[in-house]
């Protein structure tokens, strides 16, 4: 392990993040765990052993593909649903499984945090205004024929699950996912967290503790598509939570795990299966050169992700906070299969 060890402390040495946070699982046992850098630049901040970061994107899959799947496992949506059938005028043809697989013709994003006509974030008001934009947006092409990772298509699937699971996202988390996974450390909120963006360009003050993502802070901090914050230990432990009820373990019945197993079986038209993203061949890969052909993961926009083997039953979770202080793509797209090809190695897998 001394190889992956080296590899997180090279990257803060050298500048190409403030900090990192890694924690590895195999066969339900924690065989490495390193936090590195600075949570905070200037002025100075070390990273807690445990330090909590802005999870960003990695919500979509702990956060909004669970709680969608546990209502699915219930018998309250189903993958074909048409989504109208709970949003109202919305494009029929749009299923619950095309926003999933990001594959319902909707365009990747917009700027709904400036149509809160003034409100201020995470009002009623904001919300209402926010959702009202969020449900007029077109659907551009056919559903089911073109995949455009969408976080537009995540805000829909927010609207729907606080529609069908009649209580606020926050919540339906806590209740169909924190509950039964027993895992702590992960929140919508986190004064200690790693800074992000500073300042922020927009709110021209200094991100920290509250989510970087514009769209989710107008909602009020809370999303499926971003919001989450949390700790490398608390996202393996989930993670693996996820894995073991997919596989049957009774131990975490109250987790959707037949119909995680079923996601992670799914082809779409692109990379994503079913919320989860799947194992890139051919070209840049995250997941570097060795994951296994059944990985199932996920990128998160700060910097963070999760990637995950049931076949091995391994899951790592990366966490930085790469965005910190101003927003540079490159150097976390370089990192991060360097980093799992190192897990690979260190597995033996190579």
């Amino acid at each position: 392990m001394q190889n992956l060890r080296a590899v997180l402390d090279d990257a803060v040495r050298n500048g190409v993040v403030p900090s990192a946070s890694l924690a590895l699982r195999v066969g339900g046992v924690e065989v490495f765990h390193h936090t590195t850098g600075m949570a905070r630049l200037d002025p100075p901040r070390p990273a807690l052993d445990d330090q909590p970061y802005d999870l960003a994107s990695v919500t979509k899959v702990l956060a909004g593909t669970a709680v969608v799947a546990s209502l699915v496992e219930e018998g309250a949506l189903a993958l074909d649903t048409p989504v109208a059938e709970h949003l109202g005028p919305v494009d029929p043809r749009v299923t619950v499984l095309h926003l999933l697989q990001h594959s319902s013709g909707l365009a990747a994003w917009n700027r709904f945090y400036e149509q809160t006509g003034g409100a201020s974030f995470g009002t009623a008001l904001a919300r209402q205004r926010v959702f009202e934009q969020v449900l007029a947006s077109p659907v551009e092409v056919e559903p089911g024929t073109r995949h455009t990772y969408s976080d537009i298509g995540f805000l829909w699937l927010l609207i729907l699950a606080e529609r069908v699971g009649g209580e606020p996202f926050a919540q339906l988390f806590h209740d169909r996912v924190t509950v039964p996974s027993r895992v702590a450390d992960l929140r919508w909120s986190w004064p200690l967290a790693a800074a992000t963006e500073w300042p922020c360009p927009y709110r021209q003050v200094g991100v920290e503790g509250i989510v970087h993502d514009l769209n989710c802070a107008s909602l009020g901090g809370v999303s499926t598509h971003a919001g989450l914050f949390g700790t490398a230990r608390a996202v393996a432990q989930l993670g693996e939570a996820f894995m073991r009820a997919a596989a049957g373990d009774p131990a975490f019945s109250g987790l959707p795990g037949r119909t995680l197993a079923r996601l992670w079986s799914l082809e779409g038209v692109g990379s994503h299966k079913g919320g989860w993203d799947g194992v890139s061949t051919g070209g840049y890969t995250s997941t570097g050169q060795h994951w296994p052909a059944d990985g199932v993961g996920h990128l998160g926009y700060t910097g963070t992700s999760i990637w995950m083997s049931p076949s091995r039953e391994t899951v790592v979770a990366l966490l930085t906070n790469r965005v910190h202080p101003v927003d540079d793509k490159e150097p976390i797209r370089q990192l991060r299969p360097v980093v799992h090809d190192a897990v690979a190695e260190a597995l033996g897998w190579v």
